[in-house]
């Protein structure tokens, strides 16, 4: 079952970016939101404690790193280095699941322990 919840979250989330770049109208990154959110929630095949715990750190570290980057393209555009803003909450959120899962599958897969 948590394997077709991750399907689901891929389509969705390759859909989603097909609509964000061909529809410009307000609310087209949802179905990236949502596909981005079911593969970060959707369970594994063996779900134990390593699992949890590198989700939740993932998590973690892609918030502070989305909010660092939010900072610092902010401050660029205001000295006019930037032509673009991160100001849309959802824009905001992609990029803190699109880092989380990055992160955590990096540390899954390529980890020395």
């Amino acid at each position: 079952m948590g394997r077709m919840f991750k399907i689901l979250g891929i389509l969705l989330a390759l859909a989603g970016i097909a609509v964000f770049f061909i529809d410009k109208s307000k609310g087209s990154e949802i179905p990236l939101l949502v596909g981005l959110f079911i593969i970060f929630v959707s369970k594994e095949k063996i779900e134990d404690e390593r699992v949890k715990i590198l989700k939740s750190s993932s998590a973690y570290i892609a918030l502070i790193v989305g909010y660092g980057f939010k900072l610092i393209s902010t401050n660029l555009y205001e000295h006019q280095v930037l032509s673009f803003q991160l100001v849309d909450i959802n824009l905001f959120l992609i990029l803190i699941f699109a880092l989380a899962i990055c992160i955590y599958y990096l540390r899954l897969y390529f980890s020395w322990e």
